[in-house]
């Protein structure tokens, strides 16, 4: 069983909605195998807090169609049910079309819809709304529809009944509560990993949902039975040990690009460069990811020794990857001669294409607060495309790659082998 829910815009609730969704089916006793549509790394954090499990991202820019479904038959083994998160409005997609939408990753995977409905201040017209959505794209796979921010039962069966004029049927809702609100920051949700209480919350919004399973199980049946062969990977990485920077400033991880080190036989060696005093013994490369650390700057640099131990394997020669915030890390400790700056606004915010020195292309994605620039002449490795724009990117330091793009690298070896070895 399967199904996504896909909001009608930013901000209906639609990231609320899942979790309370998915911490109540498990509270039933169902194991639910959590995926987010697009790019994000903030949600998928929550997915596990709700479920328990592994959430991986399913982007039809930076994955193969094959390794969409990969991925899904991965992150759903042993599960009861999938459920995917969509990203933005069901139809908002690449350059304000459909493609890469989530309405796209639906028709792509065959899974059926249950359209997140902001009901508030509304009531006939909330039926409207989904109708608008069910014939924009008359292809489109919505099932059903989930209300959020419902005044009382009163409210709700209003809504119910319009929907039931136009042949919707409404598989569940969630009243108003200002408890369920989640802090937000300049990139999205504070994440998971910094809010010890968002379990509770979590719980508090599954308690509060109301939910036709039977309508819903119905729903879920309805998918397309996911069919996929594995990936082949090359074992071009046994023996290697990779440190991996993980804590509360280094937490924009795809769960699927750990998956591919390990699959290519590498050890991964979690530290921490805010709490742990140095780099791990016998390490043989370093992968320093997105994340906050603009948000820990002061307990970073205050974190000396760490710092100190990070300058000595960067001016030893130790391979190591730096993707965004991890670039901006380095910068901090003194380990890579750049300047950098947080900023008002996102800049190149979307995705892009790579190319690295030796004419590859591979598709990336770039979200970041911040600007750089070198103190000294770097040189660059990648040459960067977003729409019209060029520009370059991936500074190149000692043994050290660090850029702002950010790479899934699931299905791509001879990216991993380049990054790493």
């Amino acid at each position: 069983m399967r199904i996504m829910l896909a909001g009608v815009s930013s901000g209906c609730g639609k990231t609320t909605a899942a979790l309370a969704l998915m911490a109540a089916l498990r509270a039933r006793g169902m194991a639910v195998a959590p995926f987010k549509a697009g790019p994000d790394y903030i949600d998928p954090g929550f997915h596990q807090a709700a479920c328990g499990r592994i959430s991986h991202n399913l982007d039809e820019w930076l994955c193969a169609p094959e390794s969409i479904k990969r991925l899904l038959a991965l992150g759903g083994a042993g599960a009861d049910i999938s459920v995917i998160e969509g990203a933005m409005g069901l139809y908002d997609g690449l350059g304000g079309g459909c493609e890469c939408s989530a309405y796209a990753l639906a028709k792509h995977t065959g899974t059926p819809v249950v359209l997140v409905v902001d009901a508030s201040g509304s009531a006939a017209s909330a039926a409207a709304t989904a109708l608008g959505f069910l014939k924009y794209r008359p292809d489109n796979t919505v099932a059903g529809v989930l209300l959020n921010r419902v005044s009382s039962q009163r409210h709700f069966e209003l809504i119910r009944a319009a929907m039931a004029d136009i042949g919707f049927g409404c598989v569940g809702w969630l009243p108003k509560d200002a408890g369920l609100a989640m802090p937000n920051r300049h990139l999205g949700l504070v994440p998971a990993e910094e809010r010890p209480e968002a379990e509770a919350q979590i719980a508090r919004a599954a308690s509060l949902l109301q939910i036709d399973l039977d309508a819903l199980r119905a729903i879920a049946k309805g998918a397309t039975e996911i069919k996929a062969t594995p990936f082949e990977y090359p074992r071009t990485l046994a023996g290697k040990r990779i440190g991996l920077a993980r804590d509360a400033a280094f937490s924009f991880i795809y769960e699927a690009n750990l998956f591919a080190l390990r699959a290519m036989g590498a050890e991964l060696v979690e530290c921490s460069p805010l709490g742990d005093e140095a780099l791990p013994e016998g390490l043989d490369a370093l992968y320093l990811p997105g994340g906050f650390p603009e948000v820990f700057e002061r307990e970073l640099t205050a974190n000396a020794s760490m710092a100190r131990s990070v300058r000595a394997a960067v001016e030893g020669g130790m391979r190591i990857y730096a993707e965004c915030g991890g670039m901006l890390y380095l910068a901090m400790i003194g380990a890579l001669p750049l300047r950098w700056k947080m900023t008002e606004r996102l800049r190149r915010f979307g995705y892009v294409t790579v190319t690295d020195g030796d004419g590859r292309a591979f598709p990336a994605h770039e979200f970041h607060h911040s600007v750089t620039e070198p103190i000294a002449p770097l040189p660059t490795r990648f040459e960067v495309v977003k729409g019209d724009a060029h520009y370059r990117e991936g500074y190149v330091y000692r043994n050290v790659l660090a850029g702002y793009p950010h790479l899934h690298f699931f299905d791509r070896p001879e990216l991993i082998e380049r990054l790493f070895q």
